[in-house]
C-alpha cells in the first residue's frame, strides 16, 4: 500500500505502531493472500495481502508519523543525527504532503500532542502522566470503527498501549539518556541510582505499565470479532507483558542479539 500510493521509498517508513493498528482495524472476512514479489530478495516470491481501506489507512498514517519522527530526530538530534533527519524530510515531502490532502486532520492531531510532548520535554516536566498523555492521546487519534460504542473502545485500547509504548521506552532509553543528560520523565519524577531506578521505583512503575495493558486488554474484550483477532490478542496478552519484563530486567535488547 505505501508503494502504490507513495512510491517505491515510502516503503521503509513501515512500522509497528501502524502494522498493529492495521491487523487491530480488520473486519471479519479473512483475506485471501496473494504471491508477490519481495524488495528486500528480488528472485523471491512471498505471500502477501491484498490493499484494502483499512491496509491504505495505516499507509497514510506511517508517512505522516514518520516526517513528524524526522521533524523530531531533526530538532533533538547530533549533527549526523539531524542532517540524516534532514535528508529524510527532502525525501519524504512530496509524500507528506499527500498523505496530508488525505488525513488533514489526524496530521493536525499529530502536531498537536508531539509539539505538547516538546514543550513539556523542554520545561522537564517531572510527570509521567502528562508526557505519557500526549503520545497516548496521538495513537488514540488513530482509531477508526463504525459506531460511537465500537470508537470509544478502540480509542481507549490504542491510548493505553500508546501510554504503555512511551513508558517503556522511557525505561529503557534511561541508561543512555542520563549518560548524555537527555531528558526522560524517569529522571524526574524519581531519584535514579546511578544510571537504573531503585528496586522499589521500579515496581511501582512496573504496576502503572500493568495497568495500561489491562486497560487495554479490557478493551480488547469490547470489540467485535475480527479476522486478526488471535494475532491481536496474542500481541496484548503476551508480547506486551513479555517486553515490559525483560526491558525492565535489562536483557531486552541483549536477548535479541542472543537469539
Amino acid at each position: 500500500s505505501l508503494k502504490l500510493n507513495y512510491g517505491f521509498r515510502a516503503r521503509f517508513l513501515v512500522n509497528y505502531d501502524m502494522t498493529f493498528l492495521y491487523f487491530l482495524l480488520q473486519g471479519t472476512e479473512q483475506k485471501q493472500p496473494q504471491r508477490c514479489l519481495c524488495p528486500a530478495r528480488p528472485f523471491c516470491r512471498k505471500d502477501c495481502l491484498p490493499a484494502d481501506e483499512r491496509m491504505n489507512y495505516a499507509a497514510d498514517l506511517s508517512v505522516l508519523l514518520s516526517y513528524w519522527k524526522l521533524l523530531d530526530a531533526r530538532r533533538d538530534g547530533g549533527f549526523f543525527h539531524a542532517a540524516a533527519a534532514q535528508m529524510g524530510l527532502w525525501l519524504y515531502r512530496k509524500s507528506y504532503q499527500k498523505a496530508v490532502s488525505r488525513r488533514k486532520e489526524t496530521d493536525h492531531v499529530f502536531g498537536r500532542e508531539l509539539s505538547r510532548l516538546q514543550k513539556l520535554e523542554e520545561e522537564k516536566c517531572p510527570s509521567i502522566d502528562r508526557t505519557a498523555d500526549a503520545f497516548a492521546s496521538l495513537l488514540k487519534a488513530c482509531a477508526m470503527a463504525e459506531g460511537e460504542a465500537a470508537l470509544r473502545t478502540q480509542e481507549l485500547l490504542l491510548y493505553h498501549v500508546g501510554r504503555y509504548l512511551y513508558l517503556v521506552d522511557a525505561l529503557e532509553d534511561l541508561p543512555e539518556d542520563i549518560k548524555k543528560d537527555r531528558y526522560n520523565p524517569l529522571r524526574y519524577r524519581y531519584a535514579p541510582e546511578g544510571d537504573s531506578l531503585s528496586v522499589e521505583d521500579k515496581k511501582q512503575l512496573i504496576q502503572t505499565i500493568d495497568a495500561s495493558i489491562s486497560m487495554a486488554a479490557s478493551a480488547f474484550e469490547l470489540l467485535p470479532e475480527n479476522a486478526d483477532r488471535e494475532l491481536v490478542e496474542n500481541i496484548i496478552y503476551y508480547g506486551l507483558p513479555a517486553v515490559l519484563h525483560s526491558v525492565a530486567q535489562g536483557n531486552f535488547r541483549k536477548r535479541g542479539k542472543q537469539e
